[in-house]
Parts: C-alpha cells; sequence; structure tokens
C-alpha cells in the first residue's frame, strides 16, 4: 500500500483497524424521508381506492366510480367543491 494511501486512512480513520473502515451511521436526508412518507401515503390511498373498486363500497358516501369521474374530468375544484372536499 502506499504511503499517501495509508496517510489519507490514518488522518481519515485514526487507528481503527486497516481492514474495514468502521462506519459511519448517517441520518436519512430531509428529501429521502420526505419522499418515504409521500409514496407511503399514495399506497395507502391507492390501496383504499383499489379496495373501494373490487368491493363496490363507498367511503364518506364517495364511491369509486365518483372518484374516477371526478378526477378524470376537467373541472376537478367543482367535483370536489360538491362532494363536499374543497372548499
Amino acid at each position: 500500500m502506499g504511503a499517501y494511501r495509508e496517510q489519507l486512512l490514518k488522518e481519515r480513520y485514526g487507528n481503527a483497524s486497516r481492514g474495514f473502515p468502521a462506519q459511519e451511521s448517517e441520518e436519512p436526508s430531509g428529501f429521502l424521508m420526505l419522499f418515504k412518507l409521500k409514496f407511503t401515503i399514495c399506497l395507502f390511498l391507492f390501496a383504499g381506492f383499489a379496495y373501494l373498486s373490487i368491493t363496490g363500497g363507498s367511503f364518506l358516501n364517495l364511491t369509486a366510480e365518483q372518484i374516477v369521474k371526478a378526477v378524470t374530468e376537467e373541472d376537478l375544484s367543482s367535483q370536489l367543491s360538491q362532494l363536499g372536499l374543497y372548499e
């Protein structure tokens, strides 16, 4: 091993063993945590929609067909206002 590499390893890891450097514990970035949270929420919403679609049930007087109709129409805000979900 070259002298320069040994010096760099010693400066970075101190007197730790030379085989594998000690792993530093890093906290996930805020962006990654926010992405995970948004992804989890979207996953639950999709699972709920799929459940409503398969069973034909409703949630707060909303059926899967009403949700699809509201999302596919161009004036989404007026549809949500009619359903009482958007003011």
